[in-house]
């Protein structure tokens, strides 16, 4: 009996922890100035929703807020290379 309730107590205890362990990570509370920075930076840039159809002001009105930064694009060896090692399927065209 007593080895059962040790086994039951160290798993019970592991679980506990295992959890608590994760929920430190992923759940941390901002602070107070974190929450004011990003509402600043929402405004700023227009990334808030407005009206019914939840799109964004800097969707609205784009001219309003400054423009998204460009995201550069893969190069033609970066294309082939994933179609090669078959990251990327290639179109058979039918």
């Amino acid at each position: 009996m007593n080895r059962t309730y040790a086994s039951i107590l160290a798993l019970t205890l592991a679980a506990f922890s295992a959890g608590s362990a994760l929920a430190d990570d992923a759940s941390a509370p901002k602070t107070r100035e974190q929450v004011k920075a990003e509402l600043a930076e929402a405004i700023r840039t227009g990334d808030i929703e407005y009206g019914e159809r939840g799109q964004k002001l800097n969707e609205l009105f784009p001219g309003r807020y400054p423009a998204k930064p460009a995201v550069q694009g893969k190069t033609r060896a970066e294309l082939a290379e994933a179609i090669r090692t078959g990251q990327l399927p290639v179109y058979s065209g039918s």
